[in-house]
């Protein structure tokens, strides 16, 4: 037996968890901690030290060992189910953004599996390093449904629609925001969207997904992008 959950499901269940929690008045960032904790959810941070140096994060099924270390030494230990992981390294100042996300990411499962029994191993949160060669068999792991939809959930927690209207307001006083051709933005465009990401908690890729996703973003002529930046002697 096969239980299906569809795209707008997850983005339904993400927009009404956030509407519960805020009400009409969104903040300028989720508090994505106090949604863990909403959900009854405890979060703990180890080190985590699986053979596969990508997982930074992992959901408890009640059942499955964790490999972490502490002291020098290796252990594999057994946490509650719905017990978040997170790699104690996301908690420097640096890495707050992915933090977050990864702990959206590890919620996106709870609510997966809480929306689909079927949905219910214990999950990792893995990274993708550019760099690194993958087997065929791990990039199935990393570009699963589960794994893509509850990316989609993090995204959909951390960057509500409302909250990316208001935030792009505020700092264009207007709608949208001008892209050229597919993906190239004015030089004086990009600061304040980099502060936009950094305001919500975010990094820029992640907001530039979703900005283009809620279609906040207005595809201009890359002449009009030559003539803006000095380009053009007209």
């Amino acid at each position: 037996m096969t239980v299906y959950i569809s795209n707008r499901e997850v983005e339904e269940i993400a927009e009404g968890l956030v509407n519960v929690l805020y009400g009409a008045t969104l903040p300028n960032r989720i508090d994505i901690d106090g949604i863990a904790r909403y959900l009854g959810l405890n979060v703990i941070y180890e080190a985590i030290a699986e053979t596969d140096i990508d997982k930074i994060g992992f959901l408890s099924d009640g059942k499955t060992p964790l490999t972490i270390r502490r002291n020098g030494e290796c252990r594999k230990q057994v946490y509650p189910k719905n017990t978040i992981v997170l790699d104690g390294f996301l908690l420097r100042k640096e890495e707050e953004g992915r933090r977050r996300f990864t702990l959206a990411h590890e919620i996106g499962h709870v609510l997966l599996n809480r929306a689909d029994p079927l949905h219910a191993a214990a999950c990792y949160n893995r990274v993708c390093d550019l760099e690194r060669m993958y087997s065929i068999r791990e990039f199935q792991e990393r570009l699963s449904l589960g794994e893509t939809q509850a990316n989609a959930m993090a995204a959909e927690l951390l960057m509500p629609r409302k909250l990316l209207e208001s935030s792009v307001r505020r700092y264009f006083k207007r709608k949208f925001i001008s892209v050229y051709g597919n993906c190239v933005f004015l030089p004086e465009d990009k600061l304040p969207m980099q502060k936009m990401a950094d305001e919500i908690g975010v990094s820029y890729t992640a907001m530039l997904i979703q900005l283009r996703k809620y279609g906040l973003l207005i595809r201009r002529d890359m002449s009009e992008y030559f003539k803006k930046t000095g380009g053009s002697n007209g």
